[in-house]
């Protein structure tokens, strides 16, 4: 239904299945297959032109820095950026994204977007990887706050704590290697101060 162009609201209505059930069923199906939203786009009814209106005031300036910006480097912006507004950038459009993706962004927000920054739903390979690599130290500073201890990879509790224990691995390899992006070492010099340092039965290192 969805792939018809039926939005998933509609199908709640039509289904009678709960709303939960049904936007995590096209979560799942969005995610094997990858055209399901594009199809869903094409097949959809056209949304009146008034509901365009509706687009926040703020969004007209953010968009025309994101345009410049992408015709400026031709890149998106990303979120470990060295550059503050750059930063800002990227968490905006994430939002959008992250709202587009769980269905929640108006049509008619969508089509302004599609026609403001076009191919903003396609973020670069580039953008994805540091969007994963941000979200990689917020669990890492999490675990370490809720725990006091930096996670393992040898003889970790859970694979959650394996997970972060071979990220954090890899970052201290990439340092020795001189490999390691200066933004991303001066997060984590910033956010999850001794990380470099060794790993003792999984406690910080004092």
């Amino acid at each position: 239904m969805f792939r018809t162009g039926i939005p998933a609201p509609t199908i709640v209505e039509l289904t009678g299945v709960p709303r939960s059930t049904v936007f995590r069923r096209i979560q799942v199906a969005t995610d094997r297959d990858p055209t399901l939203h594009s199809d869903h786009t094409a097949n959809r009814k056209p949304t009146p032109g008034p509901e365009t209106k509706t687009v926040p005031a703020s969004w007209a300036a953010r968009t025309q820095e994101i345009h410049e910006y992408r015709a400026r480097t031709g890149c998106w912006p990303h979120q470990h950026s060295g550059d503050a507004e750059t930063r800002a950038m990227a968490g905006w459009l994430a939002v959008r994204l992250a709202a587009w993706r769980r269905l929640e962004l108006p049509s008619g927000h969508e089509a302004w977007l599609d026609q403001q920054i076009p191919g903003w739903k396609q973020p670069s390979r580039a953008v994805r990887d540091a969007q994963r690599w941000l979200e990689r130290l917020d669990q890492l500073v999490t675990f370490t706050n809720q725990t006091g201890s930096w996670p393992r990879y040898p003889a970790a509790a859970d694979d959650h704590e394996r997970v972060l224990g071979v990220w954090r691995h890899v970052q201290r390899q990439k340092l020795s290697q001189g490999t390691l992006a200066p933004d991303q070492l001066a997060a984590l010099d910033s956010r999850a101060h001794g990380w470099a340092g060794l790993t003792r039965q999984g406690r910080r290192d004092s």
